[in-house]
């Protein structure tokens, strides 16, 4: 499914600042935590470990990024698969601060009882950091149920089962952030509501699996592509109308299709409304009732209208075209007139009747660009707008 634009991670100057801001940051906090542990002759074993991580961020920061995964998925969408901290220049630089003012306190005061609850600070600060990582590693989720069908720009809610308290995110398509909470263990439900943004075939949805157990001080996430049990057709939005794209097809005469009218074979009967002609009601059916009944006839709906459903390579102009055809084909099925569209799907191209607007809308949701010179012209002389 066609979907949004780049999102963009962060460059390598940006990378690689982040890099040297973690490698300080770290630095600070081992010579805090080393010298109140071990006392002032290990901070230069604290220094070192400060070097270390910002040799080791740097070279991080300089490698070229992975390139975009994708299957299933926007060809230009980057999912980050690899567990890392969300937003993390915060918690950690409010934490580095506490233990430097703790460390401050506690060597003003030479108190050895000061000293180990700055080193108990540090640690459990350093856990609930870190620890959050883990989780999110090993998280686990599966999309138990989904609708069939879905509209552009509308919200698709999908209902999901996770292993363990969480926090969701849709990544595509887009959608509020959403928490699964309950038990530490166990297995547990959420509602999850995105919104395609173009029409498609949606067999997959990326989202978000965040983790911040076991302190809630630092998120850890990572991107995990879920299966859904059936695919979703998502149907465009409807435009204008664009009579130019259909005509009649005088080949195709001996439709299927057969629709209501005043004479013809019987049809059945049903209620009398204002306007229903004397002569069609029905007496036994009336008088069985008891109230005003009246015959239904139908007639076949020969010579069906036609609609080349012809897209253009480019997304947006394909989206639009789609758009239109959704108006165009709705307006003549709520005219009770006989539809055959043609479209080109990945298997071909194929020519049938439409029965209604859900077959209407899977049908431009399968359907992909038409090779050819004339895509997304006007029909030739055969063609004209419907009176």
């Amino acid at each position: 499914m066609t979907g949004a634009g780049r999102t963009a991670g962060p460059g390598p100057a940006a990378r690689t600042a982040a890099a040297v801001a973690g490698g300080i940051l770290a630095g600070l906090g081992a010579v805090v935590v080393l010298r109140a542990l071990l006392g002032p002759g290990a901070v230069a074993i604290g220094a070192g470990v400060g070097a270390v991580t910002l040799g080791a961020g740097i070279l991080v920061a300089r490698r070229r990024p992975r390139p975009a995964s994708a299957a299933g998925l926007p060809g230009d969408l980057r999912l980050r698969r690899r567990t890392h901290p969300v937003a993390w220049v915060a918690p950690v630089l409010s934490s580095v601060l506490a233990v430097l003012a703790w460390a401050g306190v506690a060597h003003s005061s030479g108190s050895g009882w000061v000293q180990a609850l700055g080193a108990l600070l540090g640690a459990v600060l350093l856990v609930g950091l870190v620890a959050p990582a883990g989780p999110a590693h090993r998280a686990a989720v599966a999309c138990v149920s989904v609708p069939a069908d879905a509209r552009a720009g509308r919200t698709l809610r999908l209902t999901l089962e996770t292993d363990r308290p969480l926090r969701l995110r849709p990544r595509f398509p887009t959608g509020s952030v959403q928490r699964a909470t309950g038990r530490l263990r166990g297995t547990r439900t959420v509602e999850l509501e995105c919104t395609p943004d173009r029409r498609g075939v949606v067999t997959t949805v990326a989202v978000e699996l965040a983790s911040c157990a076991p302190f809630g001080l630092l998120w850890w996430a990572r991107d995990v592509e879920v299966p859904l049990p059936h695919p979703v057709f998502v149907a465009p939005r409807t435009g204008t109308p664009d009579d130019t794209a259909a005509r009649p097809d005088p080949a195709a005469g001996d439709a299927e299709l057969r629709v209501p009218a005043g004479v013809g074979e019987p049809r059945g009967v049903r209620p009398y409304t204002p306007g229903d002609s004397r002569h069609l009601v029905h007496w036994p059916a009336t008088a069985h009732v008891g109230a005003l009944m009246v015959r239904e006839s139908e007639r076949q709906a020969d010579d069906p209208v036609l609609v080349e459903a012809a897209l253009p390579a480019d997304p947006a102009a394909a989206e639009a075209r789609a758009e239109r055809l959704m108006a165009t084909v709705a307006d003549l099925l709520v005219r009770r007139r006989p539809v055959l569209l043609a479209t080109t799907e990945p298997d071909g191209r194929v020519v049938r009747p439409v029965r209604d607007t859900v077959d209407l809308g899977r049908r431009l949701a399968r359907a992909v660009p038409t090779v050819g010179p004339n895509v997304g012209a006007a029909p030739g002389p055969t063609g004209g707008a419907l009176r």
